[in-house]
C-alpha cells in the first residue's frame, strides 16, 4: 500500500473509532450499558493524553510513576468512579472547551499575534495587512466558539439536563468543530478572493501540526 491510501485508512480508522466512542460513551452516561464499561471509557481520554506525554516528555520514567500512581489511586476508587463517571466525561468535555478558549483567546492580547495567524505564516510566509486582520477576526470567532461550548456544558450538565448535555459533548460537539472549519473556508473564499486558499483539510493539518510542535516544545 502506498503512502495515501495507507494515510487515508489510518485517518478512516480513527474516525471510526471516534464515531463508535462517541455512540458507546453516549449510551454509558444515559444507563445503557454496564457503570463499569462507563467508567472505563471515561479514562479513555485520560489514556490517551498519558500516553502523549510520555511519548513527548524526556522524563519518561516520571511520566510512568506519576501514571502508575494514577492506575493505583483509580484501583482504589473504582467503586466511586463507577457511580460517578458521567462527572468525569462533564471535566473533561468542559475542560479541553476552556482550555482551547484560553489557547485562543490569549494570544488576542496587545503585542501577541493571533493564533489563526501563526497557522496561516506556517504555511504562506509573510502576510499581507488584509490577511492579518481577516487571522484575528477568526482567532476572535474561534475563541468565542470554544467559551460558547464550555458555557453550554456548563449549563446543561450542571442543570440536570443529562441527555441533552451527553448529545452536546458526544454527538454534536465534533459535528459542530467541522462545521467551524466548513464555514470559515467558505467566509475566506468571499473575503479573500485572491488569496492562496489552503483548503478545509489543510486548515486542520496546520491546526494539528502547531500543537504537535508545540507539544514538543513543552518537554522538560
Amino acid at each position: 500500500m502506498t503512502p495515501a491510501p495507507r494515510g487515508r485508512a489510518w485517518v478512516a480508522l480513527g474516525v471510526g473509532l471516534a464515531v463508535a466512542f462517541a455512540v458507546l460513551a453516549h449510551a454509558a452516561i444515559l444507563e445503557g450499558i454496564p457503570p463499569a464499561a462507563g467508567a472505563a471509557l471515561s479514562l479513555v481520554p485520560l489514556l490517551l493524553l498519558a500516553i502523549w506525554a510520555a511519548r513527548r516528555s524526556r522524563r519518561r520514567a516520571a511520566v510512568l510513576a506519576s501514571i502508575a500512581a494514577a492506575a493505583i489511586g483509580l484501583w482504589l476508587g473504582w467503586a466511586q468512579l463507577e457511580r460517578h463517571f458521567p462527572d468525569l466525561f462533564f471535566l473533561e468535555h468542559a475542560g479541553s472547551n476552556l482550555i482551547l478558549a484560553i489557547v485562543f483567546g490569549r494570544t488576542l492580547l496587545a503585542g501577541r499575534e493571533p493564533l489563526v495567524g501563526r497557522f496561516a505564516r506556517a504555511v504562506h510566509g509573510d502576510l499581507p495587512p488584509e490577511v492579518v486582520r481577516y487571522t484575528r477576526q477568526v482567532t476572535v470567532a474561534w475563541t468565542a466558539f470554544f467559551v460558547l461550548l464550555f458555557a453550554t456544558s456548563c449549563t446543561l450538565y450542571l442543570g440536570r439536563f443529562l441527555e441533552a448535555w451527553s448529545l452536546l459533548a458526544n454527538i454534536l460537539t465534533p459535528l459542530l468543530v467541522g462545521a467551524m472549519f466548513v464555514v470559515e473556508y467558505a467566509v475566506r473564499l468571499r473575503a479573500l478572493p485572491n488569496w492562496e486558499q489552503v483548503g478545509i483539510l489543510g486548515g486542520v493539518r496546520a491546526f494539528s501540526r502547531h500543537f504537535a510542535h508545540a507539544g514538543r516544545a513543552l518537554k522538560p
